[in-house]
């Protein structure tokens, strides 16, 4: 009877210790995507599949929950690069048509003004700004812009066809003598603070509105 009790607790041991020693190489093997510890850390995309694992040859199909998950997330990742395009597109855009405004500020006459502007803006601004330039360039007087600088475009809001910045940049100018080719007097430095309004026109984004932040 000893005998047999001394049998049973030696086995009982040796499958304790066997037990011990695969669990300790599952949790120190974070190596291996199969891995507990790697599971419980989130280091590896362990799909979830059904079947026997001790038929090597069986195939394993994916989960279907878990299969639909993962074309959410490629979908999701697909929307995310579009909106990430679509952003990059409007910002610089919007940075050209600034240059373009400032460009349009030396022209000769209204024709040509009214020609570059309409590449950056529309609308009822493109008027606004028409008829401002008007004022100053019958009198021979342009815009001279040597730098500018954006300190920050965030994007509020952007759809496939329309688009709201906020912004602010930094331009430094002087006067411009149409008649000479040449700008005149001392430089200035101007501060922009605006929400910006942009619509997309055969392919390009065009400034629709703006509004001064206080």
């Amino acid at each position: 009877m000893r005998k047999m009790n001394y049998l049973i607790g030696v086995l009982a041991l040796g499958v304790g210790v066997l037990f011990g020693t695969l669990g300790v190489s599952l949790l120190t093997n974070s190596g291996s995507p199969t891995s507990f510890i790697s599971k419980l850390r989130g280091q590896d995309k362990i799909q979830t599949v059904s079947g026997t694992v001790s038929d090597p040859n069986q195939t394993l199909i994916p989960d279907s929950n878990l299969a639909a998950d993962n074309l959410t997330e490629s979908d999701s990742h697909t929307l995310s690069n579009k909106q990430s395009l679509l952003t990059q597109q409007v910002i610089t855009d919007y940075k050209q048509n600034i240059g373009t405004f400032f460009g349009a500020w030396k022209s000769t006459d209204m024709a040509t003004f009214r020609l570059k502007l309409g590449k950056a803006y529309t609308g009822d601004l493109f008027e606004k700004h028409a008829r401002r330039a008007e004022e100053y360039l019958v009198q021979g007087i342009g815009l001279d812009v040597s730098q500018i600088v954006f300190d920050q475009i965030d994007v509020e809001s952007v759809t496939d066809n329309t688009a709201t910045l906020r912004v602010d940049y930094r331009y430094t100018a002087r006067d411009y003598s149409l008649t000479d080719g040449t700008p005149v007097g001392e430089e200035h430095e101007q501060i922009v603070q605006v929400r910006v309004n942009l619509i997309k026109q055969n392919s390009r984004w065009l400034i629709t509105g703006e509004s001064t932040i206080q």
